[in-house]
């Protein structure tokens, strides 16, 4: 179900609410205080003023914002920012954020007195704000980039008073409170670059970002209801936040905990509540301990704000933190009841600041629940292993990693060999885990590639909460919750994920067996030219009708002519129809391999490794990574596309429909809702999968210089892109994976 209508519902019935926002408890906003640097006095300016629109869920966002006003402030002048979360006294059901009317209340809270801006969390300022808070207001109540849009303003508190007063914010609309502006004429233009919406921005111009379409935010603050696509900004956010952590930037701290975190002291330390000693907690840095650590229902009490900094503390006190968490069945006194993707979220981000721990969540939601247990930081010392089946292609990419990660790792390598028929792999799936084949003791990370080795992984896991996965393949399904990565090509079309690892190529290039009898192709290689032809053959998606048949002869032919060299034909499990048809047709004198299973004589990498010229059938991704991998420009020729099946058109409509936008009268993208709401999160749980776009990654081929359609020139040699080794480091990056442990 879409946001907005999980919203509404929300407000129609508050125990749905209650399970994404807090009650309202506060009275007034939290502050920061960010003073004059180290170093510079105070220029004796006004505090700037800056009030913050925030709720749980965008911590991330929340953080982000003040460290772009740390990093672009002036040095010498204080800077005051309030978050407003959970405020009392407004009826929130049927805002589409957390906050969306706190903005109004702004004059109040101010004492109707001075100057104050309001952002709106999902917001990162390029430049001191203090140029916004100091700028001419001519009179107006109030300055925005247009009367009815209210997300960055700055306000003169004064002159607000009357429309904006205590009692109307707090009881009527968001439009009804800006029409009453309108009607006053309190509303003054600001300037476009402070308020720069998504693709509006420019590096050179804008001042302030607002990534205002909520199913691109890239920090994903509500994956459960939204399903996020990439940001036209790219990596600025992500940039940004990596900026932070490499700081070790904290809103709060031991030393400036929240406003609350006496009373909590007071409470835990309290003989009812039961809790380990809290010297981890105090302001002075505790000394780090060698042996593992466990912190029982403690942090349930602690408040949203102090959540990060006690977990940075945790984590860094012990080398191995287990977390036993115990969220109460509803909100009561001092508990803050909040979610496993609160808390996974919150534990990932301090392992950023805290790179060499490791963590284990047990979370159990209610005292009814079962005990849910997730696994983070740094991966238990153990070994690799790997999943085959019975495709050759999804095979070789497993090994491909697993060698690479075992190799980075200095770790030792296994496979898994699981029953190759159909009936022995639905089996897998459908008997318990304990009828899994056994891995061995001292796996803890899983590799695997295609359908059937991916989910028997996922099952791996299930019985195994600490291993990692590594996955690859078009049908590897949806990214894990947690604790995996999966890896596969860009021309996929499947929805973006910070876990998904997107390839140009599928990573097994360069991975195909040596040829052990040569001798039977020595008349080939004795030539001075070779050329070699990669034989691939119908599928489901392309077929090589008769004619498709004579352009390839026809392409092969005037290019064996053109380099005057021998032609090797090397066919595969699906060109026996095509190599018969291709003898036929051509004119020029070939040597032909028809495909054997386990066939030693096979020439197929010794054609890799000594044709001077190469080419390919384009519906094989596995042997474009092989042609590839030699640094030599290759031909592809591609098969036209089957007439698509029913299920494909549907495919292709879903896959269409989930990425179309629409607009509202601002400009601005609607949120997710409806069909493409449906539509994108088939394609996110992999229900779905976008037909085959094979065109799109021969574009990306020729693009780069790595190959040409068929009967044109080639150019000259380039070097090998690391596909694979760019893969291992990403993997090994998502996974926080280590070679000192």
């Amino acid at each position: 179900m879409a946001l907005l209508a999980q919203r509404i519902l929300g407000g129609l019935t508050p125990s749905t609410l209650s399970r994404t926002r807090p009650p309202a408890t506060e009275r007034v906003p939290d502050r920061i205080l960010m003073g004059p640097k180290p170093g510079h006095t105070d220029s004796g300016l006004p505090p700037v003023r800056i009030y913050l629109g925030s709720e749980r869920h965008q911590f991330r966002a929340e953080r982000a914002f003040l460290w772009s006003v740390e990093k672009h402030r002036n040095p010498a002048r204080s800077y005051e920012i309030f978050l407003m979360r959970e405020l009392r006294g407004f009826s929130r059901g049927f805002w589409l954020t957390g906050f969306t009317n706190y903005r109004f209340a702004i004059p109040a809270f101010c004492g109707y007195k001075g100057r104050a801006i309001y952002n709106d969390a999902d917001q990162i300022y390029l430049t001191d704000p203090a140029h916004l808070f100091d700028a001419p207001m001519e009179g107006a109540g109030f300055l925005s980039i247009n009367d009815r849009d209210t997300s960055v303003m700055l306000i003169d508190c004064e002159r607000m008073k009357d429309v904006w007063n205590e009692q109307d914010v707090r009881q009527k609309s968001r439009k009804q409170l800006e029409a009453a502006a309108r009607k006053d004429k309190l509303w003054g233009d600001l300037d476009n670059e402070w308020n720069a919406r998504d693709k509006e921005f420019s590096k050179d111009t804008s001042k302030l970002v607002h990534f205002t379409t909520l199913h691109t935010q890239p920090w994903r603050p509500f994956p459960s209801q939204l399903i996020y696509f990439d940001n036209p900004t790219h990596e600025l956010w992500p940039q940004l936040e990596k900026d932070a952590n490499n700081h070790r930037f904290l809103p709060f701290n031991a030393k400036r905990p929240s406003r609350h975190w006496a009373a909590v002291l007071l409470f835990l330390g309290s003989k009812e509540a039961h809790v380990p000693s809290l010297h981890f907690l105090r302001p002075e840095p505790a000394k780090p301990q060698t042996q593992p650590l466990e912190v029982s229902h403690l942090l349930e009490h602690i408040p949203d704000q102090d959540i990060l900094w006690v977990l940075v503390r945790l984590l860094e006190a012990s080398p191995s933190l287990t977390l036993r968490i115990q969220e109460p069945l509803r909100h009561g006194h001092g508990r803050f009841k909040r979610s496993l993707q609160f808390w996974v979220e919150h534990l990932e981000l301090a392992c950023e600041m805290a790179p060499q721990a490791r963590w284990h969540l047990c979370y159990q939601e209610s005292s009814l629940g079962s005990v849910k247990h997730y696994f983070g930081g740094l991966a238990l010392m153990g070994d690799v292993a790997y999943l085959t089946a019975n495709k050759p292609g999804h095979n070789a990419q497993a090994k491909a990693l697993a060698e690479g990660v075992a190799e980075k790792l200095e770790v030792s390598l296994g496979e898994v060999a699981l029953p190759t028929t159909l009936m022995g792999g639905l089996s897998l799936l459908v008997r318990q885990p304990r009828a899994l084949p056994a891995l061995p003791d001292s796996t803890t990370i899983v590799v695997a590639g295609g359908w059937l080795p991916t989910r028997i992984a996922r099952r791996y896991q299930k019985k195994y909460p600490y291993l990692r996965l590594i996955l690859s393949g078009r049908k590897a399904g949806a990214v894990p919750q947690h604790g995996g990565v999966v890896v596969q090509c860009a021309h996929f079309g499947l929805t973006p994920h910070p876990r998904r690892i997107e390839t140009l190529v599928p990573v097994n290039l360069g991975q195909s067996s040596p040829c052990q009898n040569d001798d039977k192709w020595q008349s080939w290689r004795a030539q001075p030219k070779r050329l070699a032809v990669l034989l691939g053959g119908s599928t489901k998606s392309y077929k090589y009708a008769p004619s498709d048949i004579a352009v390839l002869a026809e392409g092969i032919d005037k290019l064996a002519q053109q380099v005057n060299g021998s032609v090797l034909l090397v066919g595969s499990r699906r060109s026996t129809t095509l190599l018969s048809e291709l003898d036929r047709k051509l004119s020029v004198e070939t040597i032909s391999y028809a495909w054997k299973p386990n066939d030693p004589s096979n020439p197929y990498a010794l054609a890799l490794a000594h044709a001077d010229h190469l080419i390919v059938t384009g519906e094989s991704e596995s042997m474009i990574a092989d042609a590839l991998s030699t640094g030599q420009p290759f031909s592809v020729f591609y098969a036209p596309h089957a007439p698509r099946r029913l299920f494909d058109q549907l495919a292709g409509w879903v896959a269409t429909r989930a990425v179309k936008p629409t607009y509202n009268r601002r400009g601005s993208i609607r949120p997710q809702q409806g069909l493409q709401y449906l539509c994108a999160r088939a394609l996110e749980r992999a229900w779905v999968l976008p037909p085959r776009a094979l065109a799109a990654l021969h574009e990306a081929l020729y693009a780069q210089g790595y190959a040409v359609p068929l009967g044109q020139p080639v150019s000259s040699p380039y070097p090998v892109p690391p596909v694979l080794q760019n893969a291992i480091d990403q993997v090994i990056y998502q996974l926080k994976l280590s070679t000192k442990q």
